[in-house]
């Protein structure tokens, strides 16, 4: 019936129609075709054109080295013409004028060789946030830096710190001057005030139980930047990296920080007890909060440092080791140095960071007495030492303020301790002690990143027009009577306008902050409450210094690693038999966290870590 109908209607129908249209009614159809074929190629090829700047975001986030990442960052910096904005000094963000003003007065004096108005500039301006250089809103836009105005200015500062170094002469005394003053003791005054002036930065590493790795990777960015502080804490994993990197010397710690795995690979993990059966380490994960990575990384630290105590790392070393502990007995301090405790013994005190129940039912603090033997720590009390997670705040609203001196004030329940965190703060202790006024926190978990408020973030909504099409304007010269010309320049210079602006409003950052800083309100409530799971807790909760929230933007770098790597690589702390591939990967991890706060370390810690060495060139030759 169908073909009947076919063969003797529509073809012959069809036959035609094809047969008397008119030849031009064709060429018409061909134009037609031709024309929608044409733009469906064309919206095709728009459709799979690449765009440069998400193509280098893309790179920028897969880069393995520093070299790959700064080139990539670079290109991002020139196809957003970011220059334009770095070149132009002005910002409402930090004052210009006065940084101006101090560059012109201190290039004069050095280039006049006058050391004594260079001094009285220093002693009267010296500080790390100097007219706002020092906020971090001057450091998102761009990749590789900061308006060059705020570099010239340091590098201007670091400069005349080398100048007095080197050309300080004894000055000029009247007749009624009694004693003279040689130019090495003037020296070593000087730069001991401006560094006591200036303040110190610490390096504290937090936590991080399944991801405390990563902290390993931000000291490996820092040290071969030349920007690791001598000051180094840490609690938990934080605690025994910062161990493994104050007890080592320099030739020590570099094989370490740059091939781990092939440090670590002769470890005999069957005499450290690692259990490596796959239940085992999954309970070990989910109630614990450890992997089996972090597992045998603890014991190679303890083989590694061994008996070493606090006063000895710190003879061998120059550097600073703090380590966190949270005890239930106040004749216990929190802060374990060579100042406070210097006869203890390192990896004891990793442990009691760590908390009683983790790694042992029976942490104690291990001592060397005078005959050099390692004996428990006296008087003998019987305390426990929590874990950083339930150190919370309740007992500030539930508990009364009246001492005791009841041998331990912990049961188990948590209202059942009395650690008054504010009284007995380790971080304040720290800046007591060194004079620190400046925190690298590095937090090394992932999960954390969402709520994060004050950490370093780059948007690039701010100037995405085309810098080949900014630089074809620029070149191009208006003519007399040209329209044309003349709209393409003004064209160009509202766009050079527009991005020399700082940074405009953005919804979605603001609207992450609000959130980030709720959930953070809501989960420390609840944390002072007493109701938050230990899990919960291990996620969710971290100690940070106790910095007014006015100062944190200028006195704390926080360091946190994308959370996209806890999404991606979470089954990573599940492995069994993969330490030696998973403990560079997180290395890596943790450097990439800190490749774009290079900018702001440089410009808030430079002054500092010359200072540093010019006061102990001059202490020692003295």
């Amino acid at each position: 019936m169908f073909e009947r109908i076919t063969n003797g209607y529509l073809i012959p129908l069809l036959t035609l129609v094809v047969n008397h249209v008119p030849g031009f009614i064709w060429v018409i159809m061909e134009f037609v075709v031709d024309i929608f074929f044409f733009w469906v190629k064309k919206l095709y090829q728009i459709y799979l054109r690449k765009n440069p700047l998400r193509e280098n975001l893309k790179d920028l986030k897969n880069a393995s080295s520093y070299s790959e990442w700064k080139k990539t960052a670079g290109e991002i910096d020139r196809l957003t013409n970011i220059e334009l904005w770095r070149q132009n000094f002005i910002s409402k963000h930090y004052d210009y004028i006065l940084i101006n003003d101090r560059l012109k007065l201190l290039r004069e004096a050095r280039l006049n060789g006058n050391s004594q108005l260079i001094m009285s500039l220093f002693r009267s301006g010296l500080i790390r946030n100097f007219g706002g250089i020092s906020q971090k809103k001057l450091y998102i836009k761009s990749y590789l830096g900061t308006k060059f105005k705020i570099e010239e200015y340091i590098s201007e500062v670091l400069s005349c710190l080398n100048y007095l170094n080197e050309s300080i002469t004894q000055p000029t005394l009247k007749e009624s001057e009694q004693f003279v003053m040689n130019s090495k003791q003037l020296k070593l005054d000087f730069f001991h005030d401006a560094r006591q002036s200036f303040g110190c930065t610490a390096l504290l590493l937090q936590g991080g139980s399944l991801f405390g790795l990563c902290h390993l990777g931000v000291v490996k960015a820092l040290y071969f930047k030349g920007l690791l502080p001598r000051i180094i804490g840490g609690s938990a994993v934080g605690a025994a990296v910062a161990s493994l990197v104050c007890t080592l010397t320099d030739q020590e710690l570099i094989p370490i920080l740059v091939s781990p795995a092939d440090v670590m690979c002769n470890i005999d993990r069957l005499n450290h007890d690692v259990d490596e059966r796959y239940g085992n380490v999954i309970e070990n994960v989910v109630k614990k909060g450890y992997s089996q990575d972090i597992l045998i990384f603890l014991k190679f630290v303890r083989d590694t440092i061994g008996d070493l105590t606090f006063e000895e790392a710190y003879l061998k070393t120059e550097k600073v080791l703090n380590i966190f502990i949270h005890p239930t007995h106040q004749s216990v301090p929190s802060l374990l140095n060579y100042i406070t405790a210097p006869n203890v013994i390192i990896w004891t005190a990793i442990y009691a960071s760590i908390g009683t129940g983790v790694l042992s039912d029976n942490v104690q603090l291990y001592v060397k007495d005078f005959n050099n033997n390692i004996v428990s720590k006296s008087p003998d009390f019987d305390v426990v030492f929590l874990k950083p997670q339930e150190v919370n705040y309740s007992q500030q609203y539930f508990q009364s303020n009246k001492k005791s001196d009841e041998k331990s004030d912990y049961s188990g329940g948590p209202f059942s301790f009395k650690y008054h965190l504010k009284e007995n703060s380790p971080y304040t202790r720290l800046t007591e002690l060194f004079n620190v006024n400046h925190f690298i926190i590095s937090l090394a978990r992932p999960y954390l990143a969402p709520l994060i408020s004050n950490d370093l973030k780059h948007y690039h909504s701010y100037s995405n027009y085309s810098s080949m099409e900014s630089k074809q304007d620029l070149t191009d010269t208006p003519r007399s009577g040209d329209v044309k010309s003349s709209n393409k320049v003004k064209a160009s210079q509202a766009n050079i306008e527009r991005n020399t602006k700082d940074s405009n409003y953005n919804f979605r950052k603001h609207m992450k902050n609000i959130i980030g800083l709720e959930i953070q309100h809501r989960l420390a409530v609840m944390n002072k409450l007493g109701i938050l799971s230990d899990f919960v807790k291990r996620l969710c909760i971290d100690e940070k210094p106790s910095t007014p929230q006015s100062l944190t933007s200028i006195r704390e770098i926080t360091v946190v690693p994308e959370l996209r790597y806890l999404l991606k690589d979470f089954g990573r702390v599940f492995d069994v038999h993969k330490t030696m591939e998973n403990i560079p990967y997180w290395v890596l991890v943790g450097e990439k966290s800190v490749w774009p706060l290079f900018p702001l370390l440089w410009t808030r810690c430079s002054i500092e870590f010359a200072l540093d060495d010019l006061y102990n060139i001059h202490r020692k030759k003295s």
